[in-house]
């Protein structure tokens, strides 16, 4: 194998690499190629990259460039709707009526970060209950066991 040859790669990820569906010589094989492993793994990232070899042992250096990339995971996703604080339990507005005038700080939109000053947050009872009477059966038979 000579160095400086040149080809066309379509891949797909395996795992934490890269799995190669077909090495061809020409950029229209390569490309027609590509939409054919899209068509195919349309769920998946493929891409096509030029490899040019840079030695004369047997596809063992290589150098690589992106020339095209189909990605399913990026583009137009919705954004997961947060609904905090007393907004929690209000009944959506009705079409044709005017919104309810916005807080100082929307709290709708905060989706990291403590709570503002106005919100609440819930209170887990049952389970600060829970581990109240468990620490109280825990004295109580630790006062039974050794006291005794």
């Amino acid at each position: 194998m000579a160095s400086g040859l040149r080809k066309y790669a379509v891949q797909k990820p395996k795992g934490a690499k890269w799995e190669t569906l077909s090495l061809v010589d020409d950029l229209r094989q390569g490309q027609a190629e590509f939409r054919t492993a899209v068509e195919l793994h349309g769920k998946a990232p493929v891409r096509l990259i030029q490899v040019d070899f840079t030695g004369d042992e047997a596809l063992a250096d290589f150098d690589w460039h992106l020339i095209e990339l189909h990605d399913p995971n990026k583009g137009a996703r919705p954004r997961p709707t947060v609904v905090a604080g007393r907004e929690r339990g209000q009944k959506p507005p009705k079409p044709g009526r005017k919104p309810p005038p916005a807080s100082p700080q929307p709290s709708a939109s905060r989706t990291k970060g403590p709570p503002g000053p106005g919100e609440k947050v819930p209170v887990p009872y049952k389970t600060y209950v829970a581990a109240f009477l468990f620490g109280v059966l825990a004295i109580i038979v630790w006062a039974v066991t050794f006291k005794m």
